[in-house]
């Protein structure tokens, strides 16, 4: 399911972790408007500005999926209002200076943003 010209439900659901663990990555409609505004709000002007696709390290995570990657009790990750990208050269600037966001955070090798 597109969620966006170029992001996929698919990919924001995608986790080895809950594959490994046999997890079924669960999500609501809620959630799933959420992961819209995101991709909408964040993921689409930053490919868009940039001129290259972006690969989701981990989007919306259910609960069981949270705790397994030992993630904060109130992920934003939960509520499908977070994504972790890759660092790329500007990106986090990007983000920062031109780009609506709730939390922001390097990670060192990604990029963790919420809404």
């Amino acid at each position: 399911m597109k969620l966006t010209e170029h992001f996929t439900l698919e990919e924001m659901l995608h986790s080895e972790t809950a594959e490994k663990k046999k997890i079924e990555n669960r999500i609501n409609a809620a959630e799933v408007d959420n992961l819209v505004r995101l991709c909408q709000k964040v993921l689409e002007p930053l490919r868009a500005h940039f001129g290259v696709p972006i690969k989701i390290n981990s989007a919306f995570r259910c609960q069981a999926l949270n705790k397994a990657v030992k993630g904060a009790a109130n992920s934003y990750h939960t509520k499908g209002r977070a994504v972790d990208i890759p660092m790329h050269p500007g990106w986090l600037a990007y983000i920062r200076d031109h780009l609506p966001h709730t939390e922001l955070i390097n990670e060192g090798t990604w990029i963790h943003v919420a809404l």
